[in-house]
């Protein structure tokens, strides 16, 4: 009697456990399987961001602004309040994508998805030393002032970018950051690389 109880209570505490292991290695292996995936992703966006210069494509461009304006009054012009003035400066436009944007779809040990929310432009500024404002026509009631010539050129920036969008400057960025994401990938070792721009 005694014997078969110690029996009993053996196969019960062997019985508990093999159960106890199966439950740690399931619990083991899933957990540990996401923290190495999360570090997998992580370490990509990582090399991404160190690799990649993220602003991909570096535009420089010269624009001349012809400007006519007056004074009016309920869309009557004022007489003898007429100028004109031609403003020249140089620009740079750079493009490319943020880190924040690029998202991991799936991510194995030989296959990569990759969706990039948007490329767009990064910074657009202009060349301080490179205004220039010359056949200044103004009369005694409507003077040329230096803010104003910021506020137009400010204007034009704007319009320069719409007519660069226009023209698919955006698309050749995309083309670039798909090309350069590429050879990052493969160079980590990845062999089906898939790449969504949106």
């Amino acid at each position: 009697m005694f014997k078969k109880r110690k029996k009993n209570s053996k196969l019960m505490i062997l019985s508990v456990l093999f159960t106890l292991g199966i439950v740690v290695f399931f619990i083991y292996n899933n957990f540990f399987e996401k923290k190495e995936e999360l570090k997998s992703d992580t370490k990509v966006l990582n090399t991404i961001s160190e690799v990649l210069d993220l602003n991909v494509m570096k535009y420089n461009y010269s624009n001349i602004i012809d400007i006519k304006k007056d004074k009016s009054i309920n869309d009557i012009k004022i007489p003898f309040t007429e100028k004109s003035f031609i403003i020249k400066y140089e620009g740079v436009v750079n493009a490319g994508i943020n880190i924040d944007d690029v998202k991991i779809l799936t991510n194995d040990s030989e296959n990569i998805k990759i969706r990039i929310d948007k490329c767009k432009i990064l910074e657009h500024y202009i060349k301080d030393e490179s205004i220039y404002v010359y056949n200044i026509k103004e009369s005694i009631f409507n003077k040329v002032e230096i803010q104003e010539v910021l506020e137009d050129i400010t204007k034009h920036k704007n319009e320069y970018e719409e007519k660069l969008i226009e023209e698919g400057f955006i698309e050749e960025v995309k083309g670039i950051v798909k090309e350069k994401l590429h050879i990052i990938l493969e160079n980590m070792g990845y062999k089906n690389i898939e790449l969504e721009i949106m």
